[in-house]
């Protein structure tokens, strides 16, 4: 229980929409032990009942803070993956 209170209190101190916190903790949920998740920009919006281009600002705002990372995946011929997000 104090590792779940421990999260919201990070994310209460992190500047940003209160989407912004929910969409961050979500990341957190689902990282792997190194902090990385590679998720759809459409999963989130599914899963936190929000738009797509609201997930979309609310990354570039977590990255611009420095408290994601964003690396685009592509496959060997090019095509587009979903991004991997690592929280930090």
């Amino acid at each position: 229980m104090a590792d779940k209170i421990s999260e919201f209190k990070v994310a209460g101190k992190i500047n940003t929409t209160i989407s912004g916190k929910m969409l961050y903790m979500l990341l957190c949920e689902l990282a792997d032990g190194n902090g990385a998740i590679n998720i759809s920009h459409r999963k989130i919006s599914k899963i936190l009942g929000i738009h797509k281009s609201t997930v979309s600002k609310n990354l570039r705002r977590l990255e611009q803070s420095g408290d994601i990372y964003i690396r685009g995946r592509f496959t060997k011929d090019g095509g587009r993956l979903a991004n991997e997000y690592i929280v930090r």
